[in-house]
């Protein structure tokens, strides 16, 4: 009997923890994901000071599709006060609680 209940507790999935499982679309989309870090990478300007004052108020933050669309559309107008507008391609990665903002100068 003990045997057939190990078997049993064997073959019953497990939930995943929140903590690692994987972000779908939908769960960015409709109640946000809990950002702890956000980073940018690549083509980065020099003052990164401003970086920090954008970043800081969504950081430990449940941040939905919309607030990283308006995070992002806040880096664009940084880049384009500095000179780059239209010269540069900013792309988001959500991954483990860290969003990340890429920024490619285009040639």
């Amino acid at each position: 009997m003990r045997y057939c209940i190990l078997i049993v507790l064997l073959f019953i999935s497990l939930p995943v923890s929140a903590q690692n499982a994987p972000f779908t679309q939908a769960d960015v989309k409709d109640q946000g994901v809990l950002v702890h870090n956000i980073t940018i990478q690549g083509f980065v300007l020099g003052d990164k000071d401003q970086f920090v004052k954008l970043f800081k108020p969504y950081r430990n933050k449940y941040l939905s599709a919309d607030k990283i669309d308006a995070i992002l559309q806040q880096l664009k107008k940084i880049y384009e006060r500095e000179g780059y507008q239209e010269l540069v391609s900013i792309d988001y990665q959500l991954d483990k609680r860290t969003l990340t903002f890429t920024v490619t100068l285009i040639e």
